[in-house]
């Protein structure tokens, strides 16, 4: 008797994840897994879906989201899955919701506020990982949601912050802290040393952290001390803080400067000669020559020492306002200053929280209709948005962002927060990478510009990120692996996302699959928020 399948997908190309040569074949799923490949003929099926000879790919892995800001609150952010992502990595650069200390809570929130519209500012009623998580499991999501535990946060909790090192007892609090994140299921640690409090932290402090993410088997990435003038020091940094602690180390939306446009020669060959010392390093990289962030990295280090409320403090003081511009106008050790790299006319406002009619509009365009020079215009900005803005900065080298994504230690990545088409998470103009990334990185840059082969580009986004982060229930079309599949039209995919217009419908991606059920259809998401928690090292 023909056995009987939930699904079956028939006469496909299967890009399986691997990086190998694609085949032709079926898929049958069962009770959300994949249960053969092949040639399925003598099978009965609740549904059969002829894609035609089209690619399927499983389902894309974001190595690098913010999705974990909104995604405890809200479950309709459709960005991603309608372009295929069916895993998100979150808890980036540092910045994390958990853990939560009481006393601490409110700094916490002003420090995140900027990047959450008011609509999903969550209740912050959770003290650790485990309690989040399983809040994203009662609500569900649009995508899986593997968390990492962020530095940052775990810094606030326990010093606030405060600019200076560490005492013992306050470095012992952190690691607690940390190795209880990791045992509810975080995937590893992640910091963001050009945000305080990270920045505020010394290489010591990273590298003992490092050592409890490798005793659980984590990865720790980083959005590294510069991405700037000392962008090689912070190369070696990380780098130094794997070696030491033994701890595998993801490099995040690594990227150059255009005044130092091929210098990736030289970051990537660090990378490599740390492997050949075995130091498990990779990277990951966004197909963008831009990159985005808050408003308030825009100002040197100093001016956000303690908090939100005292950097808008300082921004009514005369003489600290004077100090700040001094800064922006020259190199100042130890800090990426971004004005100076990219320039008032390249730097745009994607959202901001009081002022709506600022969005889409560059800092220079802004001082000039106020007739104010565009440091003071910037400065006036920060402080009547409460620093609540974002920014897209066009600083990057393009000839090293191909060079970055080509390498065989990179993998394709977002570095997107979680938005939507309509409701309450479309606000402001995104990057474009919310909504493009994945399926950029397949048509323009594997089919247009022949930058990697076509598996190449599936495996940097599906098998490789789930091999990097422990996920081995996914990754690959393989018997037993969660049926999470992308069906689309190798000659047609691309993201039409532009910075004028972000929220377009990605082109040529027919069907995505979550779990063996069909969730976008032609571009249209369809509602089943099927996502919950990934958690790789639960007890």
């Amino acid at each position: 008797m023909p056995k009987t399948y939930d699904l079956i997908l028939k006469n496909a190309r299967i890009y399986d994840g691997s990086g190998g040569p694609w085949r032709d074949g079926d898929i049958a799923v069962t009770e959300g897994r994949v249960a053969g490949i092949g040639k399925i003929s003598a099978a009965r099926a609740t549904r059969v879906l002829d894609v035609e000879g089209r690619a399927v790919s499983p389902g894309f892995i974001d190595p690098h989201s913010h999705a974990d800001f909104i995604g405890v609150t809200l479950k309709d952010g459709d960005s991603k899955i309608v372009q295929g992502v069916t895993t998100d990595v979150a808890g980036q650069c540092g910045l994390t919701l958990s853990p939560v200390e009481r006393g601490r809570t409110n700094l916490l929130r002003d420090y995140l506020k900027p990047f959450i519209p008011k609509e999903a500012l969550p209740d912050f009623e959770w003290g650790r990982a485990g309690e989040m998580m399983d809040r994203i499991d009662r609500n569900g999501h649009a995508t899986d949601i593997a968390l990492l535990a962020g530095h940052g946060t775990i810094r606030i909790a326990v010093m606030g912050f405060d600019d200076r090192k560490a005492a013992g007892d306050e470095l012992q609090r952190m690691k607690e802290l940390l190795a209880r994140e990791l045992e509810d299921g975080c995937v590893g640690m992640s910091s963001g040393l050009v945000y305080p409090p990270g920045c505020f932290a010394d290489h010591a402090e990273l590298a003992e952290l490092c050592e409890v993410t490798a005793a659980y088997g984590g990865i720790y990435s980083t959005h590294m001390r510069s991405e700037s003038v000392d962008v090689l020091e912070a190369v070696k940094e990380a780098i130094a803080a794997a070696e030491e602690s033994g701890c595998r180390l993801q490099i995040s939306h690594h990227k150059i400067d255009r005044d130092l446009e091929g210098l990736s020669k030289e970051t990537l060959g660090m990378m490599e000669s740390a492997r050949e010392r075995g130091v498990d390093v990779t990277c990951d990289v966004y197909p963008y020559s831009s990159g985005s962030t808050l408003i308030s990295v825009l100002l040197p280090l100093w001016a956000k020492e303690g908090g939100v409320e005292k950097m808008l403090t300082r921004l009514t003081s005369k003489e600290d306002r004077e100090r700040i511009k001094a800064d922006l106008k020259k190199n100042v050790p130890g800090w990426d200053n971004y004005v100076k790299s990219a320039s008032y006319e390249k730097i745009l406002i994607c959202s901001a929280s009081k002022d709506k009619t600022l969005e889409g509009k560059t800092l220079q365009a802004v001082a000039d209709e106020r007739g104010k020079a565009p440091d003071e215009s910037l400065l006036d900005i920060v402080l009547s948005e409460g620093g609540e803005a974002t920014v897209v900065m066009h600083a990057q080298s393009d000839s090293d962002n191909k060079r970055i994504m080509a390498h065989p230690l990179s993998m394709i990545g977002s570095d997107a927060l979680a938005a939507a088409f309509t409701g309450k998470l479309a606000y402001g103009k995104a990057h474009p990478r919310s909504f493009g990334t994945f399926p950029r990185a397949l048509g323009h840059f594997a089919r247009d510009e022949k930058l990697f082969p076509l598996e190449i580009a599936v495996w940097k986004m599906t098998g490789f990120p789930a091999q990097r982060y422990g996920l081995g229930d996914r990754g690959l079309i393989k018997n037993g692996l969660i049926a999470d599949f992308v069906v689309f039209d190798p000659q047609t995919i691309d993201g039409s996302a532009d910075y004028a217009n972000p929220r377009q419908i990605p082109k040529g991606i027919h069907q995505v699959i979550k779990n063996g059920i069909v969730v976008v259809e032609n571009g249209r998401f369809l509602g089943q928020t099927l996502g919950k928690s990934v958690r790789r090292f639960a007890a």
